[in-house]
């Protein structure tokens, strides 16, 4: 009766213990730093099913958790550092910026990192298709 008592006892301790171990998902590190996350890229991403594409030269956008430090923010498209406009939302950053002309007709990774306050390292991105700039009219 005892050692079945004690058997309960562990097995308790040990789905208690391994729950909130498991509360540290992907978004926190393992000395429990909270990582920047990232949302609603727009455009929204190419796939083989959506096949959407964005104009040559047009604004993109995403979101950052407010646990980012704003001047930790990189974004860059297929190697290209972008300059990038910043607006605090309350309790995220709202980012923009401009496609580089020289994307015109090719897919592009845009690859976004910023760095929490504690120092984590959160990083995302998402790939797009760029439509061909149209030539000038004479």
């Amino acid at each position: 009766m005892i050692t079945k008592s004690i058997k309960w006892v562990a097995l308790v301790s040990v789905l208690a213990f391994s729950s909130s171990a498991m509360a540290y998902g992907s978004k926190y590190t393992s000395d429990g730093c909270k990582k920047p996350r990232f949302k609603s890229f727009e455009p929204a991403a190419y796939t083989q099913d959506t096949k959407l594409e964005a104009e040559a030269e047009s604004e993109i956008s995403f979101t950052v958790s407010g646990d980012a430090e704003p001047g930790s923010i990189h974004v860059v498209a297929k190697k290209i550092p972008l300059k990038f406009e910043i607006e605090h939302k309350d309790t995220f950053y709202e980012v923009t910026a401009k496609l580089p002309a020289e994307l015109s007709g090719k897919y592009a990774r845009i690859s976004v990192d910023a760095t929490a306050m504690m120092g984590c390292l959160g990083k995302d991105g998402w790939l797009i298709k760029i439509k061909k700039a149209a030539a000038a009219e004479e």
